[in-house]
């Protein structure tokens, strides 16, 4: 492939040209610059694509109560496993997915992806029945696949682990205005019921899906797989991300464009990738469950068709701050595992009121609270990504872990049934035993780095006579396939 070899011989180049200095021969303000013409070029594209596909694979519950489960017929059963297929592509082809987006390249990739979906989502508009609805959630979920741990691992190749937390907390933000802005979005489209013959529960497929391939477009024009490669970079700028990213983990841009086998090998072999796929399986059924259920569920409090698709609008207006206010803080103080603790322990206390309350308006103020649901999710972005080190190893851990943690989106379906309506109290007590795991499993991944930590700590004190050295700066160095497994390397914690 010629796009492929170019973006090799640049990489070559820009990697012989860099000199190893140091970042502090540059102005604070170059560097600052240099990051915000990142972003300006990066988060727009991040964001747009993951609003999109959030709101493409959510839709289903506006449209349910605007209209879907009549006009098809559908029983509770035939529309909770409609929720639950969805994920069962996700299952299948998270993992190989990632694996080919970093044999190629992110730059036409995703925006593949992206327009492959988006026609997919339109054509949901054209199903007659419960067997052609299953159908088409099976295969948007195939091929949306590869988005997520794809866009988040394009991601970490342009920032540095201490930039990460509100980068990915912006992307994931977008979650909560799904939640807000897909539901408005939804009643809106839904005016058009009637036009041209159409139901308008089949209208917002159309739209929603067309708007995803429209954005899928666009960014075949401005999506820029690596620094190396950016056409809006100087070469100065160039040199400023390279070095943040060398300093950092040992990441260069050799190391990010190149594929080593070796590196998948690994990615499998580690068994911390298995604990991480319990922590992503015990926080997605919760978050996938709610999202997917709440305008079904606010119907338990007495609101009905566009009323009820409303009313679950303003609890992720709340989880969009939240989210934003736990990246700023992860990035500025650490404690990845805090922050985590903070998010699934709100959670467990905002559900525990919801199943003992019977008041209407404690139970809908709960679900404010429960938008803090949204904190580990954001929160294990960072943390994965910051602890999984050489560019491949990460590629393919990332499609692994997001893979396992799916297993958790197919079974979120059936945690609010329709027969547990108006309390969904069973559904409650579920997510309740899910982060009860969470919460054990996050502490032992937390314990298991720090451990490591202390480990090589002492050996490097050991080794240097006694003096402890603070190992931050890894400019120079190859961690090879070893990765986070090199004794230089420091995980987050």
């Amino acid at each position: 492939m010629n796009v492929k070899s170019d973006a090799s011989a640049s990489v070559k180049s820009f990697t012989e040209a860099l000199e190893e200095d140091s970042l502090e021969q540059y102005d604070p303000e170059t560097i600052r610059q240099t990051w915000r013409k990142v972003d300006l070029h990066i988060m727009p594209i991040a964001v747009l694509l993951y609003l999109a596909s959030y709101i493409d694979r959510a839709n289903i519950g506006n449209a349910r109560v605007l209209g879907l489960s009549a006009s098809l017929e559908l029983t509770s059963n035939q529309y909770n496993w409609a929720l639950s297929i969805f994920f069962i592509g996700y299952v299948i082809f998270e993992t190989p997915s990632n694996i080919l987006l970093k044999r190629f390249s992110p730059r036409w990739y995703i925006p593949s992806l992206t327009v492959l979906w988006g026609i997919i989502c339109a054509l949901t508009s054209l199903v007659q029945s419960a067997a052609g609805l299953l159908a088409v959630r099976f295969f948007l979920g195939l091929v949306e696949a590869g988005f997520l741990p794809g866009i988040v691992y394009w991601m970490s190749c342009w920032y540095p682990r201490p930039m990460q937390g509100r980068r990915f907390a912006i992307l994931y933000s977008s979650v909560s205005l799904t939640g807000a802005f897909g539901g408005l979005l939804a009643t809106a489209i839904h005016a058009l019921n009637g036009t041209h013959g159409i139901a308008g529960w089949r209208w917002i497929f159309i739209v929603e899906g067309c708007i995803t391939a429209g954005f899928g477009l666009i960014s075949f024009i401005f999506m820029t797989a690596y620094p190396a490669t950016a056409s809006f970079l100087t070469p100065v700028e160039k040199r400023i991300i390279e070095l943040a990213n060398a300093e950092d983990r040992a990441q260069t841009t050799a190391e990010s464009a190149a594929f080593r086998k070796g590196q998948v090998r690994a990615a499998f072999a580690d068994w911390r990738m298995y604990l991480w796929g319990v922590v992503y399986i015990a926080n997605y059924i919760p978050v996938y469950s709610v999202i997917l259920s709440l305008p079904s569920v606010v119907t338990g409090l007495g609101y009905e068709g566009t009323r009820a698709t409303l009313m679950a609008c303003p609890p992720y207006g709340v989880g969009f701050i939240i989210v934003l206010a736990a990246g700023w803080t992860s990035d500025r103080y650490g404690h990845l595992f805090a922050h985590y603790l903070v998010g699934v322990c709100v959670t467990t206390a905002a559900l525990v009121v919801l199943m003992a309350a019977h008041n209407l308006v404690v139970r809908y103020v709960m679900f404010f609270l429960i938008m803090f649901m949204f904190v580990p999710i954001s929160i294990c972005w960072t943390w994965l990504s910051s602890n999984v080190a050489g560019a491949t190893k990460r590629a393919t851990a990332m499609g692994l872990v997001f893979s396992l943690g799916n297993i958790g989106g197919a079974i979120s379906g059936q945690i609010y049934r329709a027969q547990w309506a108006p309390r969904y109290v069973q559904g409650h007590a579920i997510n309740i035993a899910c982060y009860a795991v969470a919460l054990v499993s996050g502490a032992a991944l937390w314990w298991s780095y720090r451990s490591d930590n202390l480990r090589r700590d002492a050996r490097a004190a050991e080794s240097e006579g006694g003096e402890k050295e603070a190992r931050t700066g890894l400019l120079g160095q190859d961690l090879g396939d070893l990765g986070d497994r090199h004794p230089n390397f420091r995980y987050y914690t």
